[in-house]
């Protein structure tokens, strides 16, 4: 493509549009000066946005360009006839294919409706003709609109039925006769830019993005409806008409945040090194003297990262789903950054709680009843246990097995002598050397680990977005609740186990509440019931760092994994990738619009019937006590 400043307005340009949407291929043209077309693949709808002459309007046209089928015209005066060419021949090319045509166009009010600017209420009026005005896409459309909440405010929606059908000032996209021919409808939406300062002409950009995130499900709503109804095209879903290809911006803002992402390890960077002989001094202090955690040094600079960090222009990203997803991360990565940098300093702990949310008195009073109930429940004569040769090799195995079935998976067991448990870091397995491992334990353990953390990493790795390998934000808490549940599909969540993440909750709340290590040592063992050594390291996991409270997670993120299954939620979604149990819906889309593709690997044990025996169980109702395998 030639760079729009050498590219002129012609009707060639028409011609070659017209071709390529007749062949099937999709069309992505800059229209010198400031205009772009963009269609996807043949879809029976177009959305417009025309710059008046009182100048082009960045805002309006944002919230068309996330859409599978948009045109921004070009700013020059003279092209509005050329627009109108351009408009008819895209609509009679796919008319054609689909029966009929829809034509949304957008445009900026030229009053405030009831001040509705300056008071950020989100106000509409459609624009349709006086015979259609009452057909259901009409109907459906402005109902979706009516839906849009900004600043927990609903929007206004108004119809007018007939008269002007353009922006004030333009002439109409099609005349009627040339509309009915076609079987072309049009619908005017006018809009109250809500995220601009009607006074001063200040920009609230967060303002603008909320508003183009919902009015692109309200349009594909729309769309879907006209699909529906006056076409021969049958969409499943209404989410099906989002765009199924990516700008280059996208890649390469997903690159730049995974490197980001890739080249730090929180976990490991806040995880004491010298865990075990921190434990054999406390016991010589008779428990009274908090133990001195020793860390790896830091292996990056936070503030050389950060800035590499906000470097990366997502605002560059035209679809509003991802763009969201992109500034979740950015978010995230921000604040885990900051734990690194703060580590051992009194900001951690305030920086953990904005990270990985506070833990409710709900949960509190939840975990406090677990402790309890599961007091004196065991699991029978379970003290067999196997080295870490052993368990490894189990681990192997279960590799092998994966490996089998997508040889792009190259996960490794590593063993390592600087941790005292299991962790998953970018798709290997790390077992400390000094582990043992009861015999009950290892296949839940491996399923928790591989299962779940293995599986959904390479997973990840098998979609167009790094992201889903590396976690899109606040993707900790689904995947050891899922890791969790993994361990009571496959059989093996016993007593001890829930009883341990319910000590995890009560412990990350005692640090929220400023309790000492030992303090919440003695809250474990005296008030609860642990051992020693089970409180230790309960202790050691939520104060590390100085005060790590992601152990809360584990509980939290298993009553979601439930709700999400009693609620009739697919098990399959979660497994696409590393995601927060809110992005489900997201990723479903996605899925839909065949941006993601299936994921490669699917977890062994659901092949299992036991396993849907033991959904079936959720679905019904069992209770988080009753998951147990006694």
């Amino acid at each position: 493509m030639a760079a729009a400043g050498q590219e002129r307005l012609t009707d060639q340009m028409i011609d070659d549009i017209a071709g390529r949407l007749a062949a099937g291929q999709r069309v992505r043209r800059t229209l010198p000066p400031g205009g772009r077309l963009s269609i996807d693949r043949q879809l029976p709808f177009l959305f417009v946005y025309r710059p008046p002459r009182a100048g082009f309007d960045p805002g309006l046209a944002g919230l068309i360009t996330g859409e599978a089928s948009y045109l921004v015209a070009p700013t020059r005066v003279g092209a509005q006839a050329w627009t109108a060419r351009l408009v008819k021949r895209v609509a009679e090319v796919l008319s054609a294919t689909f029966g009929g045509f829809l034509i949304v166009e957008i445009w900026g009010a030229d009053e405030d409706l009831e001040n509705a600017g300056n008071n950020q209420i989100a106000s509409f009026r459609l624009l349709a003709d006086k015979d259609w005005a009452d057909s259901v896409t009409v109907e459906r459309f402005a109902a979706s609109l009516s839906g849009i909440r900004i600043l927990k405010r609903k929007a206004k929606v108004a119809v007018t039925r007939g008269g002007r059908l353009s922006p004030p000032g333009l002439p109409a996209l099609l005349v009627p006769k040339r509309a009915r021919e076609l079987s072309a409808r049009y619908i005017g939406v006018e809009v109250v830019p809500i995220y601009r300062d009607a006074a001063t002409g200040e920009e609230f950009p967060m303002l603008q993005r909320s508003l183009a995130r919902q009015l692109d499900t309200a349009f594909r709503r729309a769309a879907f409806e006209f699909a529906r109804s006056e076409t021969v095209h049958r969409p499943l879903h209404y989410q099906a008409l989002g765009r199924s290809a990516f700008v280059r911006a996208v890649k390469e803002v997903d690159r730049a945040l995974s490197r980001v992402a890739d080249s730090f390890d929180l976990l490991l960077t806040v995880t004491p090194t010298n865990a075990e002989q921190a434990f054999r001094t406390f016991q010589r202090s008779r428990y009274e003297k908090t133990p001195q955690f020793r860390y790896r040094p830091r292996t990056v600079d936070p503030a050389l990262l950060k800035r590499d960090l906000y470097n990366i222009k997502v605002e560059r990203i035209e679809d509003p789903t991802l763009e969201h997803l992109f500034r979740e991360k950015q978010r995230e990565l921000d604040l885990k950054l900051t734990l690194i940098g703060e580590r051992e300093r009194r900001p951690f702990l305030p920086t953990g709680i904005a990270l990985y949310g506070t833990v409710d008195t709900a949960l509190v009073d939840l975990a406090a009843s677990l402790t309890q109930s599961l007091v004196g429940r065991s699991a029978g004569n379970r003290g067999r246990s196997v080295d870490v040769a052993a368990f490894v090799k189990r681990a192997e195995l279960e590799l092998e097995r994966y490996r089998a079935v997508d040889p792009m998976m190259s996960g490794r067991v590593i063993v390592r002598d600087d941790i005292v448990s299991l962790m998953v870091s970018a798709g290997d397995l790390l077992v400390g050397s000094g582990m043992s491992f009861p015999v009950h334990r290892v296949e839940p353990l491996i399923q928790h680990e591989i299962g779940t953390h293995v599986v959904t990493y390479w997973n990840g790795r098998a979609q167009p977005f790094r992201l889903l390998a590396t976690g899109l934000a606040n993707h900790d808490e689904l995947q050891e609740g899922l890791a969790v549940f993994t361990e009571y599909l496959v059989g093996g969540l016993t007593p001890i186990r829930l009883k341990t993440l319910a000590g995890r909750v009560l412990a990350a709340h005692s640090v929220i509440d400023g309790a000492s290590f030992v303090d919440t040592f003695r809250l474990l063992r005296d008030d609860h019931g642990f051992s020693a050594r089970a409180a230790y390291l309960t202790a050691m996991r939520v104060h590390r760092g100085g005060g790590l409270i992601k152990d809360a997670v584990y509980l939290r993120g298993l009553l979601k994994v439930m709700d999400y299954i009693k609620a009739g939620g697919r098990l399959d979604t979660l497994f696409v990738g590393k995601m927060a149990a809110e992005h489900s819906p997201v990723i479903e889309e996605l899925l839909r619009r065949r941006v993601l593709i299936a994921p490669p690997l699917r977890p062994l044990y659901l092949d299992n019937p036991d396993t849907h025996y033991r959904i079936e169980r959720i679905r019904q109702g069992l209770n988080l006590v009753d998951l147990t395998d006694r």
